[in-house]
């Protein structure tokens, strides 16, 4: 089980700059990082980890990832988030499956972000064709 500490991780900037997410908070199942650097927390970036257990109808576990990226303006003298871009990533992963079944679906989850077509379509909002 891993300890819950600070993250680092670049953002997309032409030259990338690493941001340290420290630990917000964690329960056992879910665990909270934020990005601090905003004067105001409404701008904190955030990340999220849980990890649920088959129960009830669920039969698999599911791992679940969330990222929050707020933008801030001024309103009224003030900085408030005035929108967000945000991302969940769901891992339906079967009780029965191997460690190199999940090993094998976290490289394809990861490894298909980076996919040149995939940043097109993330980055100018555009389906494949």
């Amino acid at each position: 089980m891993p300890a819950i500490a600070a993250l680092s991780v670049n953002d997309g900037q032409a030259s990338p700059a690493a941001h340290t997410f420290s630990p917000v908070s964690t329960n056992g199942s879910l665990a909270k990082w934020a990005d601090r650097t905003p004067a105001t927390p409404a701008g904190y970036l955030q990340i999220s980890h849980e990890v649920l257990v088959p129960s009830g109808s669920r039969t698999v576990y599911q791992i679940k990832a969330g990222y929050m990226m707020p933008v801030l303006a001024t309103v009224d003298e003030s900085e408030v988030a005035v929108r967000y871009s945000s991302a969940q990533v769901t891992l339906n992963i079967h009780p029965d499956s191997t460690l190199q079944e999940r090993k094998d679906l976290l490289a394809y989850v990861a490894n298909s972000l980076g996919i040149a077509g995939w940043k097109t379509s993330v980055e100018n909002l555009e389906p494949y064709y």
